[in-house]
């Protein structure tokens, strides 16, 4: 099975989140131990808005929808390459007059196919 490129020109200026998954233990004296949790503790995520005509957006409608479950590549503004899944209850699709429409949606870093 190839992986897929999310190969579409990112628009406007999107806003990446990132987070760590730590464990830490506190002690009496006041020392904190903390150390990441797993091999891979960080995990970005990047909303998502395309706006243009119908049917230059369809394609990435369908793209996104079925990336859900599995992974595909993309690179983020001023990021590297990786894997990334589509959040699930984050697609959305809106007419905005005439023949143009909007699909939203947010990656997730992924570290498996």
């Amino acid at each position: 099975m190839a992986l897929e490129t999310f190969s579409w020109r990112v628009q406007g200026t999107p806003e990446g989140g990132y987070d760590w998954r730590v464990r830490s233990a506190q002690f009496g004296d006041g020392y904190k131990q903390v150390a990441g949790d797993g091999i891979n503790p960080e995990t970005q995520t990047w909303p998502l808005t395309f706006q243009g005509r119908e049917k230059d957006m369809k394609p990435i409608l369908a793209f996104v929808r079925a990336h859900v479950i599995k992974a595909c590549v993309w690179t983020p503004p001023y990021g590297v390459s990786g894997l990334y899944r589509v959040t699930k209850d984050s697609i959305k699709a809106m007419p905005t007059g005439g023949a143009t429409m909007s699909v939203s949606f947010t990656f997730e870093q992924a570290y498996s196919v």
